[in-house]
């Protein structure tokens, strides 16, 4: 009876042991990262390139993790930014890449996001195409519901944005909403088409079975203003080109229709995005290879 007693005992104590260890480890601290909170995926050298601040005016440099902001690089107009690693960095929802700089001193030093940066040394030239395009920008359509400045947008557009343009980390998707707004009347004057997203407008593939039409003239640097400031609408111009292209908008129903452009807003980067108001590609797919 005191051997069977015994093991009883024993097993009782190896369960109750088994049972502590298993606790243990069910309650022990995990590693995990924080709502917010960025660390890097992937990283590389940068071997020193040289940026210059874009003059957005929502650029900063941050800290390892993008949780402080340590400097404003408004403060830092004619600084020339030496990227020492550029990285992949995500908190789990939001991706983006970022860079590495710091100033020739190397006293100014943070993480930036690569749209806030433009490659190159800082020139006076970048500063006076800044300031040609400022004065000849004559209606303001920067507001607090339209921080972007979007010429003529709609409620429901700036109620859909508002919230991208507010989020530096937000602001491809703030680009893509815009675009996306500005080619749909455009897109509806195709008579009969079938809206597909999915159609590749930014990388014709060359098929004979995908027709590609893109802008036939460059803008003038007037109508580039034009466009910027609403007097040119988007609509407007690209009806002009598609006519001079002799295009008919009533010759394609039944074919997908897909549509890509430069997003045009006041508050977009003067010296790499105003040259390209008026780019657009349209992506038509006929009935049959659908």
């Amino acid at each position: 009876m005191e051997v069977i007693h015994l093991k009883k005992q024993l097993i009782l104590l190896t369960g109750l042991i088994a049972g502590f260890t298993g606790l243990t480890l069910a309650t022990s601290p995990q590693s995990v990262k924080a709502a917010g909170v960025y660390h890097t995926v992937k990283s590389k050298t940068a071997n020193n390139t040289a940026f210059h601040w874009n003059g957005s005016t929502k650029a900063y440099l941050w800290n390892y993790n993008l949780t402080q902001k340590k400097h404003h690089l408004t403060n830092y107009p004619k600084t020339t930014w030496y990227a020492s690693r550029v990285l992949k960095m995500t908190n789990g929802t939001k991706t983006g890449i970022f860079y590495y700089v710091s100033n020739k001193s190397g006293s100014v030093k943070g993480y930036a996001w690569k749209g806030y940066l433009t490659r190159g040394a800082y020139s006076s030239n970048s500063a006076a195409n800044n300031n040609n395009t400022d004065k000849s920008t004559t209606t303001n359509w920067v507001t607090t519901d339209n921080p972007g400045g979007i010429p003529h947008p709609t409620k429901k557009e700036l109620s859909a944005l508002k919230s991208s343009y507010s989020d530096p980390y937000e602001e491809d998707a703030y680009d893509l909403g815009v675009t996306y707004y500005q080619d749909l009347p455009i897109i509806k004057d195709f008579m009969g088409t079938i809206y597909n997203s999915k159609l590749n407008s930014t990388k014709p593939d060359g098929s004979s079975n995908t027709k590609y039409i893109k802008v036939s003239v460059k803008p003038t640097d007037q109508q580039i203003q034009d466009l910027a400031n609403g007097s040119l609408t988007f609509k407007q111009f690209v009806l002009a080109d598609l006519n001079k292209q002799h295009i008919d908008l009533s010759a394609y129903k039944s074919w997908q229709i897909n549509m890509s452009s430069t997003p045009i807003y006041q508050k977009a980067n003067k010296q790499y995005a105003y040259p390209k108001f008026g780019d657009y590609t349209i992506t038509l797919l006929a009935p049959q290879h659908q």
